[in-house]
């Protein structure tokens, strides 16, 4: 199943896929957030995407702020025009180790939603891995 991963921001939104066998994550690109869904839509088309992840930007509380209103407007457009698998998970700290990644390889600061986007991924497909593991 190959998913596509998005990191909903007030001005950008960083995307990340997987292969179809869910085991590798490459960052996709970084799209304007004023043209998000019909970008993130011809890219489900193109890329034969079978389900959607879309970070969920939670306050330190745990609670949902505006970017996590945000992020759920998305979702809901997205959920009503397309017949996919939609699925919402927990960004926090995404951002920062993105940031972190960057310094490791020693890349200047930059734009990192698409890295953002690898790492909620990753996470994601990591928890499913092991929950179908522990079926079998």
């Amino acid at each position: 199943m190959r998913w596509l991963a998005i990191d909903s921001g007030e001005v950008r939104v960083g995307l990340a896929i997987s292969d179809v066998n869910e085991r590798v994550v490459v960052p996709l690109e970084i799209i304007p957030a004023n043209v998000a869904f019909p970008a993130i839509r011809s890219i489900i088309d193109r890329e034969q995407v079978s389900g959607v992840l879309i970070g969920l930007p939670l306050l330190p509380s745990g609670d949902e702020g505006e970017a996590a209103v945000r992020a759920r407007r998305l979702g809901n457009r997205i959920a009503r025009s397309l017949d996919i698998k939609l699925v919402y998970e927990d960004e926090s700290y995404t951002t920062q180790a993105a940031n972190a990644r960057d310094r490791e390889i020693g890349c200047p600061k930059g734009e990192t939603d698409d890295l953002a986007a690898v790492i909620l991924l990753e996470q994601f497909l990591k928890t499913r891995l092991s929950h179908l593991s522990c079926e079998e």
